[in-house]
Order: structure tokens, then sequence, then C-alpha cells
């Protein structure tokens, strides 16, 4: 809508009973679960009766139930729906589509109607202004034309009454020969009486009346003075009510609201809005509790690797020992993200687990890295690891709840610590300037473990063990700023090698019994383990922290 300083109201109406909705969202997520439908796109409207369109060819419908998305704003249903929508407030994309996706559009009509303060009001002062101008133009232009009519001031063309009047002296018509002449002569006897006066040097008006009638100028008009105060007001009047005619014959084509437009920026926002990470993980646990206890049905839809490969081993495992396991509660949430103008997205969540959840006496907070792959998917957790409450860092977010990245040599310091942390697990001997925390934790646990497998009353003969950072996921490219560094997450895979001698017989417990891939029977087992962990950064100082190690799988050779 390229309009701003209003509000538009869009109503959808279905002639043939068609069940509609309607939805508002950012266009981030829009056009994700929109790409490759076939749709019909408004892209700009004119009002009051214009508006710019077109089809887009493409499948019948989306790939996931329109009504069942997380990330949309405001939705509706119905027969006839409409949508309010403030032009000033973050922009948004407006959906209108058969809330049955076997349904179709055929006989919706869709209006928009934008609210307008004051026209009304403003058209009545301008109507009125206009009276009130032409009034004041006819009465200048009637008092201008009254003044080129108007007749001489009177007594204005007479001659000073000191002179002397026509007809006295010894030619006065009263001697003998003489008598009364005609009206010519009257006019002549008084011109030269004039004119004789002038010629004495008798004094005479200073300046020549203007109602004298000069010689050869009887039949002439009289001339006048230019009235040109009256001019000026007339000029002035005219000059206005061409003025206000321009204004107002411009308002008839004038639009309703300020013009603005609408993609100045592109569309963006973060992973996880402000607000709602207690709601995702409420439905993450939620869910991952009733797949546990359907072991393992539907994981794939809350879970992707490499976590949900440790999660298919524990419920192996679990059955195994005939446990029963749950999902952690949390008492506190946050999540945080980058701002994204396009998906794939990812973001970090934080839970801090009720002490009933967890083992010890140390409160600790879940890491977890959710990655989303389009608005059609579902968010997925991809990594989740344990760390000490007190050692969880502060998030900074912007107004809008985006978190920054964080800075281009954490990247390099994850690539890193991932060798670091493997060539530890290997031999036991943490490198000069890799991270804090790699002889305490998980990673100690694991090495106790191996110097178990070691130890001569054990009976096996030789373990091996090759381990190598997990490369199906990019662990560098996701990451966070904190308030006095970053944070990440990464993992390490190991192999581990068992030889027994010939004649014993391999027991290595229940726990790598339960997730054995083959029935084969010899002196040699493979067990492959899985090692998740956080990297935080504080300052100068790197630190990798791992509360625990999984065992994904074995296999006998």
């Amino acid at each position: 809508m390229p309009y701003s300083g209003s509000s538009v109201t869009v109503t959808a109406k279905n002639s043939k009973g068609t069940e509609l909705f309607v939805g508002t969202a950012s266009g981030v997520d829009a056009d994700s679960y929109l790409d490759g439908v076939a749709q019909e796109q408004i892209s700009d409207v004119s009002f009051p009766k214009a508006a710019s369109h077109r089809f887009t060819p493409g499948d019948e419908k989306p790939e996931a139930d329109i009504a069942d998305r997380d990330w949309w704003i405001s939705t509706d249903t119905g027969k006839t729906v409409a949508k309010t929508f403030d032009l000033d407030a973050e922009p948004q994309v407006l959906v209108i589509a058969p809330a049955n996706s076997d349904d179709s559009l055929d006989g919706t009509t869709v209006s928009l109607q934008m609210r307008v303060k004051g026209v009304f009001a403003l058209s009545l002062l301008g109507i009125a202004g206009t009276i009130i101008l032409a009034g004041f133009s006819v009465f200048f232009f009637m008092r201008w034309w009254a003044s080129r009519i108007r007749p001489p001031k009177k007594g204005a063309g007479r001659p000073d009454s000191s002179g002397p009047k026509s007809g006295d002296g010894p030619n006065d018509g009263n001697g003998p020969g003489s008598g009364r002449g005609s009206d010519d002569d009257s006019r002549r006897g008084r011109r030269k009486s004039t004119d004789a006066r002038a010629g004495k040097g008798e004094p005479g008006p200073a300046t020549q009346p203007i109602s004298t009638v000069q010689p050869g100028t009887a039949s002439q008009a009289p001339p006048r003075r230019r009235d040109l105060r009256n001019r000026r007001s007339l000029r002035t009047v005219t000059a206005a009510m061409l003025g206000s005619g321009l204004v107002l014959s411009g308002c008839a084509n004038m639009p309703i609201a300020k013009p603005s437009n609408p993609d100045v920026t592109p569309y963006e926002r973060t992973a996880v809005r402000p607000g709602e990470a207690g709601k995702f993980m409420t439905n993450y646990t939620e869910s991952l509790d009733k797949t546990l206890g359907d072991k393992g049905t539907d994981l794939d839809k809350i879970q992707a690797a490499p976590l949900i490969d440790h999660t298919r081993a524990q419920i192996q495992i679990a059955d195994k020992a005939k446990q029963k396991l749950r999902a952690p509660n949390f008492t506190e949430v946050v999540a945080g993200s980058p701002s994204f103008t396009e998906y794939p997205m990812w973001f970090y969540a934080f839970g801090t687990a009720d002490k009933k959840s967890t083992d010890g006496d140390k409160q600790l907070t879940q890491v977890m890295l959710v990655t989303r792959e389009s608005a059609s998917s579902d968010p997925l957790v991809r990594s989740a690891s344990y760390i000490p409450t007190d050692q969880m860092p502060t998030l900074m977010a912007d107004d809008k709840g985006a978190v920054k990245e964080g800075p281009e040599d954490f990247a390099d310091d994850m690539k890193t610590a991932s060798g670091d942390v493997s060539s530890f697990l290997v031999d036991g001997k943490a490198k000069s300037g890799g991270p804090e925390g790699l002889k305490e934790g998980g990673f100690k646990s694991f090495r106790d473990y191996l110097g178990d497998l070691r130890d001569k009353d054990s009976g096996f003969d030789k373990v091996d063990v090759d381990c190598k950072p997990y490369e199906d996921l990019k662990f560098e490219d996701m990451n966070l700023s904190t308030e006095n560094g970053a944070i990440g997450m990464g993992e390490v895979r190991c192999t581990l090698t068992i030889k027994a001698p010939s004649d014993y017989a391999l027991d290595l417990g229940d726990t790598v019994e339960a997730v054995k891939t083959n029935d084969k029977v010899g002196d040699t087992i493979k067990v492959d383990t899985a090692h998740p962990y956080v990297l935080m950064k504080t300052g100068d100082e790197l630190t990798a922290v791992a509360t625990d190690w999984n065992v994904l799988s074995s296999k006998v050779e």
C-alpha cells in the first residue's frame, strides 16, 4: 500500500460459500511459503479504483496447511473476512486463500477501504472560502466599474469669480448698435476674456480646470485621472481567485493519504519474535515428551542431525534398561537470533532447567541450536547441551529483538576449537592456547572411560580412538555476540575400536549392547560416540563446556 497516515480495511467475500482465510505476515515468511505456488499478487494501489496486479503460475496449493503456520501475525476465517491495518506500522503482507487447501478462490471479491480523517470538514472550509473570495471579487469589480463612469465633481470647472464677467465693458451689448449674440459668440467672448487676462499678466488658475474644453476638442470625452488604488485591488483579487481555483482544481486528483514507498527497505525479521521463546520451548518439550513415550515416532518433526542421532540412541538404551525418558522442564527461557531477509533461519534457545530435571546439585541451562529451512517447514533442534547456569552469558538485543552475530574472528576460533577438542579426546593433552575447560565435565568423563577400557584388568588387547569434528552442520556460521564476547556450539564424533583376545567374549555392558547394529560374532567391536559442547568467549578467554557425551552405535567386526 503506497500510502501512509491512515489505515486500510481489506475485505474478501465469496459468493459460493467457500470458507476463506486471511492472514498477515512478514514478507520473509509469505514469500517463502508461497514460493512456487500459483497466486495473484496486488503490488500497488491507487485510490479510488486502480490497482496493479499480476498472476504468477505455479502449484495449486502450498506444501503445508495454511492455518497451521506459527509465523502468522494475525489470522481470521469465514465466508467474509476482513483485516484492518495501520499503514504506518511495520510493513506486512496480507494473504487471502481458501481455508481448505482443496478449495479455490473462485467467486471471491476483494475490496479495499481507506479511512480518511478530516476530509469532509476541510471540504466545507474550502467551499466557504471560495464563496467568500467570489463575493469580494464581485464587490471590487463593481466598484472599479462604477469609477469609470463617475461624473466630475460639482464646481470643478468654474472660473474664478474675482475676474471680469462676460458682457461687462463698452461692448457688453447695452450700447447703441449692439445686441446679445449667440451662444457661440458668448463662448468666444469668454475665451477672449480669458486670453486677454492672460495676455495682460492677470492672475489666473495655477492649473487648467479638468472641465475646460480646449479648442478643437469639444466632441471628445473629458480626460480622467487613473484610479490606481482600485486597479491594484482588482489585480490582487484576480490573482487570489486564480490561485484558489488552481489549488481547488488539484484537490480532485489529490491522494487521500500521503504517498509513501513501501519498498524502501526489504522485509526482515528475527527467527523467533520477541516474547515467543517460551511458546517455542513449551511446544518443543511437549512434542518431545510425546515422541519419547511413542519410542521415537515423529522425532524427525522436531529434531534433525546431529541431535536426532543422540536421541534415537538414548531411546534404545532406555528401552534396553527398562527406563522411561522425559523431556526436561524449564523455569526460564530466552532466545536470540540475527535478523533475516530470507530463509533458512537459525536461532539459539536457552532454557534454565528445573533442578528435578537434571542430575547433580548445580543448576543447569540447556543451550539449543535451532534451524528452519523454509516457512512451510517447522523449526528443528539441531544441537543441545547443558552449561552451568552461572556461566550463562547475557545476550544484547536491539529494539527489534535481533542479536548480532559474533565477530568474524570468533568463527575462526570455533574452527580451531573443534580441532583442539578432537585432539584432546584422542590423547588427553590440552594444547597451549586452546580453549579452557577440556579437562572438565564431559571431556574428562570420556577420557576416564577410555582409561578404564585400557586398564590391564579390563582384558582387552587394544583400545584405539579416532576423533574428528562433525562436518555435516556448519556450526561456525551460526553464533551470537554476547555482552562480553560471543557464544556458539560444536560437536566432535569419535570411533572406538576395541579388540579382545580370541578366547574372550566381548561384553561392554547394556549401553553398547543396546545400540549394536549387527549380530556378528567376532573379537573386535567398534563404538561410535558423540561429544556436543558449548564454546564461549569472554574477552580474550575461550572456554569449551560439555556436561556429558553419548554412545550412538556399535557393531562387531
